[in-house]
C-alpha cells in the first residue's frame, strides 16, 4: 500500500547520523565503488532481483537524482522524480531489527525531504510487514492510490 506523509506539520526529529549520505554530484569513482562492495553484504536482502544490481545500476540511480543512505546495519533510498519524493527500498539487516533503527531511516529521510523544502513524501508499506508498519502511529499518512 502507498501512503503520502504530510510533512507540513512534521517537526525534524533527532536522528542518529549514518555511515553514508551520498548523492552523485558529491561523490567519487572511488566511493562509489566502496558503497558497491558494501551492498554485497546486503545481497540476500534483494532476493531474486539481486542480479539487476551492480555498481553500473547504483551510480544510475544516483545520477537519475536518487539519493542513497548505508548504514551498517542498512540502507535506503529517496527517488527525488516522483509526485512526492518517494521514500524506498528500506532494508534493516536482520540481526539489528526490532530496535527503531527501520523508523529513524524513514525520519531521517523525512528530514531530508522537509529540509529540502518539500511538504510531502510518499512511502509503500506492505500489510504483512508489521515492524514496517509501526511508523504509522504517526498520524501524518494517509493512503495513496498513485504515487
Amino acid at each position: 500500500m502507498y501512503y503520502k506523509i504530510d510533512l507540513s506539520n512534521y517537526e525534524s526529529r533527532e536522528v542518529q547520523k549514518y555511515q553514508e549520505f551520498t548523492n552523485y554530484n558529491d561523490i567519487s569513482s572511488e566511493q562509489i565503488q566502496v558503497i558497491s562492495e558494501e551492498l554485497d553484504n546486503f545481497k540476500d536482502s534483494f532476493g531474486k532481483d539481486w542480479q539487476e544490481w551492480d555498481l553500473k545500476d547504483l551510480r544510475s540511480r544516483l545520477k537519475d537524482n536518487w539519493t542513497f543512505y548505508l548504514t551498517e546495519c542498512g540502507w535506503a533510498f529517496i527517488d527525488w522524480n516522483k509526485k512526492y519524493p518517494y521514500l524506498c527500498n528500506r532494508y534493516i539487516m536482520p540481526e539489528y531489527r526490532n530496535k527503531g533503527l527501520g523508523s529513524d531511516l524513514v525520519w531521517l529521510r523525512c528530514n531530508e525531504i522537509k529540509q529540502q523544502g518539500y511538504n510531502y513524501a510518499s512511502i509503500k508499506l506492505e500489510d504483512w510487514n508489521k515492524p514496517a508498519l509501526s511508523v504509522m502511529k504517526e498520524n501524518i499518512f494517509t493512503e495513496l492510490t498513485e504515487i
